[in-house]
């Protein structure tokens, strides 16, 4: 498929998610949802605010996982997992750019284009890992408090979800990015873009990084809390809307849909998709639906106010390189 016809694709499956969300709103007395929304309107800063603890337990886990191969501080890596949130949350692409977008702001402060796309790997391989981890705790909980047949699909999706982190981790020991690499090379040569062939190395680069045993184990430590960060910020959202709901149900919202939302990486910011599944799981614990629709759009609502400013703010830094690229060209040819 060409790159337009990805582009337009990508973006139609955008816009059905958001028409998707516009119908759940529309269907779950809308005047009822907004009046929810405005009585807590103070409290929904504090979970943005909120939401910098698990995005800063993510850069620091970033942060470990490169530690083998580079080292800056903790700033530039919150500002890379800042773009790199925010891309694929707001932006019409599937849910894979921001991780090349968060790869590139590290490359751009000094990393190099090859530890920072190895690293990137690395943390995505760790982050999907450990929310493995966090959908197994998810059910767990949903077990003692006595979930129903929402059980049997849990613990299907938690199959699958174990089968394919095995698979992914033994693909990487395997040589899956040397043919990655291979048809970078060939790209790299076709087109003549320099920048692909740099990243010949990548399979043992990788390797390299898991070497660090050390390493790894604090960056998957970080991660976890970020998730557990994660159930909080959602516990957070729910007692602003005045629920009265415990951690545990909130923790199994967030690790069911978290888990959702990675299953539909295809569809950007999982559009209508997250929602729907929270929406669902909010009734499940007994919730209104249109509060439970609320806990959804609170989440929209923090990725609008935090991440739309982010991306504006890293075009407006990408205009200016990209700007400033031709006189440095030219004062490096005088």
């Amino acid at each position: 498929m060409s790159k337009p016809l990805i582009r337009i694709a990508t973006a139609v499956i955008g816009l059905a998610g958001l028409c998707a969300i516009i119908l759940l709103v529309a269907s779950q007395n809308a005047d009822a949802v907004l009046q929810l929304l405005l009585n807590a309107s103070g409290g929904i800063l504090l979970v943005v605010v909120s939401h910098f603890l698990a995005m800063g337990c993510s850069a620091l886990a970033w942060r470990a996982a490169m530690r083998p191969l580079w080292s800056a501080g903790p700033g530039i890596f919150l500002w890379a997992r800042l773009v790199r949130e925010s891309a694929n949350a707001v932006l019409p692409v599937a849910q894979v750019g921001g991780n090349v977008l968060g790869a590139r702001v590290l490359a751009l402060h000094g990393a190099g284009t090859l530890p920072a796309g190895a690293g990137m790997l690395v943390d995505l391989t760790l982050e999907f890992l450990t929310q493995i981890l966090f959908f197994a705790i998810g059910l767990v909980v949903l077990i003692a408090i006595g979930g129903g047949d929402e059980l049997r699909w849990a613990a299907i999706g938690l199959g699958i979800a174990v089968l394919m982190g095995i698979g992914f981790v033994l693909a990487q020991r395997w040589g899956m990015f040397r043919l990655f690499e291979t048809l970078l090379g060939r790209i790299a040569k076709e087109f003549d873009w320099p920048a692909l062939a740099s990243l010949s190395g990548l399979h043992d680069t990788v390797l390299a990084i898991y070497r660090d045993r050390g390493a790894m184990a604090r960056a998957a430590v970080l991660h976890l809390a970020s998730w557990l960060f994660g159930a909080g910020e959602i516990w957070l959202a729910l007692h602003v809307l005045g629920a009265d709901i415990g951690f545990a149900e909130a923790l199994v919202m967030e690790s069911i849909g978290q888990a959702v939302r990675t299953a539909a990486f295809l569809v950007p910011g999982a559009l209508g998709i997250q929602d729907g599944s929270i929406l669902a799981l909010g009734v499940m614990f007994g919730l209104p639906p249109e509060l439970a629709l609320s806990v959804a759009l609170i989440k929209r609502i923090r990725e609008l106010l935090l991440h739309a400013p982010a991306l504006l703010i890293w075009y407006v830094i990408e205009g200016r390189r990209l700007l400033r690229a031709p006189d440095v060209a030219r004062e490096q040819a005088s």
